[in-house]
């Protein structure tokens, strides 16, 4: 597809045109985790930059001798690219907004600290149905509007609010459309297409994405696909699909599988939510975030609404099996998937348990793809 290309490019593209900004006095703001709101750094009249890469070695590797080997290799990525030097983004960032969810997500904020980054924390308490951590959330976004207000010298006005969050809507809702296209025997796109499209949807201009998008969408309704209609349905589940993280979305699909839906907390935007432009924005943006989507799995009690929501994700996208997708030490993830898998056992789902530092080598990649491809084939054996 043409326009997922020129999307792909844009992408590419991205730190060059930052960089460009930079230099005509716009402030760049990066910011790691879903409960960042880019329609607040956009109102600010800043640039959002969303740090979610992931998927090499090497960049862990070099967080080891100031963060524990015992630590999420998303999180340490993070900020282990910087330390390669390779990440032509972070020397450049005005601020860094890290949301403040679990150890990993805390030590990695101590660490852009360390190495004197501008850096705020934003609290997200996990007790997510207690009014008092809904109000705290609400303040912490205040604290952020004052923060991108300083370093910006704009104020966060209630116009350029309801622009921002128009524009980031008009986003979720076209991906979204694009989404229920996929509930197609066959989907006219695959999951690894479309993580990779909720990747480009956070680099490029919401003004410039738009059009491409209601493109792409046009294009996919005329029908057609890439993958036979006999291939096993799977949801791809867990904690999270970085950029640059594609090989096991990649080997699902070459291995006679589609994705034809996701369940992951980090990596993509949640478009089945948009935020409501009446009443209070602020509070609109609040509530969407932290109290309307999905609960991620670091809020507690929320195995039982996560559970439900995935149940309802195999019914309404015919799935045939699930594959759960968890990264070393992400202790609270492998947690939820004894609880996922004993679910799914119960409505008779096929499920696999995979589990990666990042380390794709040849060797590790083999017995990977022997066990992807003994699933999809148990999957197809059991719809015929």
């Amino acid at each position: 597809m043409d326009t997922l290309e020129e999307l792909a490019q844009i992408a590419r593209t991205r730190p060059e045109k930052l960089k460009e900004q930079k230099e005509k006095g716009v402030k760049i703001v990066g910011y790691i985790g879903r409960f960042v709101p880019e329609e607040l750094i956009y109102a600010s009249g800043a640039l959002p930059y969303l740090l979610c890469r992931g998927g090499q070695p090497e960049p862990p590797d070099a967080v080891i001798p100031y963060m524990l080997r015992f630590m999420s290799p998303y999180s340490r990525s993070q900020i282990g690219y910087h330390l390669l030097g390779i990440d032509p983004v972070v020397p450049m960032l005005d601020l860094t907004v890290l949301q403040s969810t679990d150890c990993h997500e805390s030590r990695l904020a101590d660490l852009f600290e360390y190495f004197k980054l501008p850096t705020m924390r934003l609290g997200v308490p996990p007790d997510w149905e207690k009014s008092l951590s809904r109000d705290y959330y609400y303040k912490e976004l205040a604290r952020l509007i004052e923060k991108l207000e300083a370093i910006t010298g704009n104020k966060v006005s209630e116009q350029r609010l309801k622009e921002s969050t128009d524009s980031i809507n008009k986003i979720r809702w076209l991906l979204s459309k694009i989404n229920l296209l996929r509930k197609n025997q066959p989907p006219p796109i695959g999951g690894a297409d479309f993580i990779r499209l909720n990747h480009y949807s956070f680099y490029a201009d919401p003004q410039k994405i738009l059009p491409k998008l209601d493109e792409l969408y046009q294009e996919l309704q005329k029908g057609g696909s890439p993958f036979p209609k006999e291939a096993p349905r799977i949801l791809l589940a867990g904690h999270v699909v970085a950029i640059g993280d594609y090989v096991v979305p990649k080997l699902i699909e070459d291995s006679g599988g589609v994705i034809a839906a996701e369940f992951l907390d980090e990596g993509m935007r949640h478009c089945e939510w948009s935020v409501k432009t009446d009443g209070d924005l602020i509070r609109n943006l609040g509530e969407t975030y932290f109290l309307e989507r999905t609960p991620p799995s670091i809020f507690q009690p929320a195995w039982e609404a996560r559970a439900e929501f995935m149940k309802k994700l195999i019914r309404d996208f015919s799935i045939d099996g699930v594959i759960w997708y968890e990264l070393s030490f992400d202790e609270i993830y492998d947690l939820e998937c004894s609880i996922v898998s004993k679910v799914l056992n119960e409505i008779n789902i096929p499920f696999l348990k995979l589990e990666s530092s990042y380390e794709y080598s040849r060797e590790a990649v083999g017995p990977l793809t022997t066990r992807v491809e003994s699933f999809i084939e148990t999957v197809k054996q059991r719809r015929s």
